[in-house]
């Protein structure tokens, strides 16, 4: 599957695919028949595709729920960046997403075009209802970006603002109160995963 942009097309990542990612990214790009680069991951996206690949073993039905989108870049035929979807929409019927752009690409427009390509998919889904990302309060090029997407600023802590993407029609529920705490140590080992790598980038 591949959904396509003016200028860009996505690509969600197969279990086989984040493998490759983590061990060979050359040979990921060579296997999806590309222009290879030599920029390899950084540790943070390392980290992200390993937790990728652990969720999508865990349920490769619904592969594309869970897994890393590659952004390629239709004329340059490269991978420029990564959308990550963290779950199918939950009883809230939220979509919790973010992504990364190579420095070279930021600040083109790219990143607006790619979330707004992955978000009409999301959408054309009866059960998702919104969109839910978090930026660092001092990123305001993702802020934005996501107010661009027509995100609205709905929550905030010491350090991160919370948005959201409403569905046209959608009915929101309420949040129940203990869900307001969910992952906020940032001592936590799964902060870095479900927190701080939101929309760090444009």
């Amino acid at each position: 599957m591949k959904l396509q942009s003016r200028r860009l097309d996505l690509s969600p990542l197969t279990a086989t695919e984040l493998s490759l990612a983590v061990n060979d990214y050359e040979e990921l790009q060579r296997q999806l028949g590309l222009r290879c680069i030599s920029t390899p991951l950084d540790e943070e996206m390392l980290y992200a595709m390993r937790v990728r690949h652990t969720k999508v073993l865990q349920d490769q039905e619904n592969y594309m729920w869970l897994t890393n989108w590659a952004i390629i870049h239709q004329e340059d035929q490269c991978i420029i960046g990564f959308i990550i979807l963290k779950g199918g929409p939950n009883e809230l019927g939220e979509v919790i997403v973010g992504y990364v752009v190579d420095e070279e690409y930021r600040r083109k427009g790219y990143a607006t075009e790619a979330l707004q390509t992955l978000i009409q998919w999301i959408f054309s889904h009866p059960g998702a209802q919104s969109i839910i990302a978090d930026t660092e309060k001092d990123n305001m090029a993702s802020h934005q970006v996501l107010k661009h997407l027509g995100a609205q600023q709905y929550r905030e802590t010491e350090d991160l603002f919370w948005w959201r993407i409403a569905k046209k029609n959608a009915t929101l529920k309420a949040r129940p109160l203990k869900k307001s705490f969910r992952i906020s140590n940032r001592h936590s080992p799964h902060f870095f995963e479900e927190n701080v790598y939101l929309f760090r980038y444009t």
